[in-house]
Order: structure tokens, then sequence, then C-alpha cells
């Protein structure tokens, strides 16, 4: 989902336990990332990546070096997904879903804190009004909603008897909104601050008055059969949540200082939409 011009093959000198061959010319072994790493710090993915190397590095005493390696192919959504199963790739970053939860490990020290529980509108620029007016859960269902196909909070806009068109490909989803195909593209608060801005010639708008919230937690994940790598990415999270590193990297991107603000000024009416039952304990 996050498509700015990607970096190629950024390498950088971490520690964790890995299966995957030495580096030419080194005795370090390969710790493989999905192929969006970035010195944008408006990229999605930049975050991610430098909390990545802040973790490994957290743990370097106890698990060694390696080397942290792009993988050679661009993967999103379920592709990625399927890539760490088959141990193509050796850790991404995602929300989770029961289903991610079966076929892969999850660490559960949340990445966003709590900002990936709140989701704002992407609207076209003079359809404010329509949204000022809605107060209820019933209100927003009287307008439809776009997401991707392989996202797991489309289940969530379902279950909640949200009317939702559903498209493969993130880009094509702006556009979409822009040709009137739905009213509003749902965005994590975390995101949107960055991406209203993609497509000027769109004419989009971060509707000002609404928050959905409910319990979407953003994890690491490795292959289930990678325990020791999962173990060094826990300790390591943990070290940085307690020796306050964490947060100075979060609060670092511009973007989540925004997200933040949205949820202390109290200004917009919440939302809140029911899990089913299949997330409620994820």
């Amino acid at each position: 989902m996050w498509h700015f011009c990607r970096l190629a093959c950024l390498c950088f000198i971490l520690l964790v336990v890995t299966t995957h061959t030495h580096a030419e010319g080194s005795n370090l072994p390969i710790l493989i990332i999905p192929a969006s790493s970035s010195n944008d710090i408006n990229h999605e993915d930049y975050y991610f990546n430098q909390l990545l190397a802040l973790v490994i590095s957290k743990t370097r005493a106890k698990f060694g070096d390696v080397l942290l390696q792009e993988f050679d192919g661009w993967l999103v959504d379920e592709r990625l997904r399927t890539a760490l199963y088959k141990n193509d790739v050796d850790i991404i970053w995602s929300v989770t879903s029961e289903h991610s939860e079966q076929m892969l490990l999850p660490i559960k020290v949340p990445l966003l804190k709590d900002l990936d529980h709140y989701r704002v509108l992407l609207i076209r620029k003079n359809d404010q009004a329509r949204f000022s007016r809605i107060q209820s859960l019933d209100d927003l269902r009287m307008l439809t909603g776009g997401m991707g196909a392989q996202w797991p909070d489309a289940d969530i806009m379902k279950y909640n008897g949200l009317p939702l068109i559903e498209a493969t490909g993130y880009g094509k989803l702006f556009k979409m909104l822009a040709a009137k195909r739905f009213d509003y593209f749902s965005r994590g608060l975390y995101q949107v601050q960055t991406e209203v801005n993609f497509y000027p010639d769109l004419e989009l708008q971060i509707e000002d008055t609404l928050l959905l919230h409910y319990h979407n937690a953003f994890y690491f994940f490795v292959n289930r059969s990678n325990e020791s790598l999962a173990r060094r990415v826990e300790a390591g999270l943990k070290i940085a949540v307690a020796d306050g590193s964490f947060d100075r990297l979060f609060n670092s991107i511009p973007r989540y200082v925004w997200a933040k603000s949205q949820l202390e000024n109290k200004k917009r009416k919440i939302i809140e939409l029911s899990l089913p039952d299949n997330k409620k304990t994820l």
C-alpha cells in the first residue's frame, strides 16, 4: 500500500538469528525484509524499517550481527504474507487478522500504540457538508466506502453493515473515489496526513469531523518456525519501550504527531465499530 519510489536494496548491519545464506564476501547471515525501504520519513515503511533496526540493535550483545537486505521483488498484502509463510522473507509488519495469526507468528507488541485503532475518511473536496451531518453509524451506512479487497479492515466494515466497494490496487482506490465510484476511502489515522497529497490533481481532502474506532493491532510477524527471531524482536521492542528510544522514534514521525493531535483535540465525533468474534481476541 505504500507506493513511493523505493530505493534499491538498502542493506545495513543488524543482528538476528536467521536461516538464510551468508552475504557474498561476508560471514554475516542475511535477514530478508520486504522490498520497500526508504530514507524518506514520509514513506509508509520508513518508521517500520527504522524500528526494526532499533530493535535489532538493542539485542546485538545477545544475538550477534546480521545483514538486513530487501527481498528482490515487490510484494504487498496476501502475496507478502505468503512470502513470509514460504520463508522467502524473514519478517514483515502488518495489521493482524485471524488468518495471519494462524499462518504466521505475531510478536504482540503494538507498533503504532493506539493510532492503529482509529480511521479517518478521505473524501472529495466540496463533500464535507455531507459528512458533517453524520451523527451515528446508521447515518454512515447511507454512504458507500471503498477499500482494498485483501485488507482485513474490509471484513470489519462489512460486519458493521457499511456498504463497501472493494478493489485490488492501492492507487486505484484514490482514483475510484475521485471518479465517484464510492463516497469515502477509509484510511488509518496514522497514514492519511501524507496520503492526501499523493494525487493533488484528484482534489481529495481529509474529512474533518469523524473518527472510526475499533481494535486493529499492527505487529511484526515472522515465520512460525522462526521462534528465535520472534524472541529477539520481542525482547528488542521491550527494551526500546523501557529505555524511551521507541517513543523518541515514534514521536519523530510527522504523520504520527499529526495523528496524535487529532485524538488530543477531541473535536471529532467517534463512531464505534463492532468486531467479528474472530477478531475480538487478536
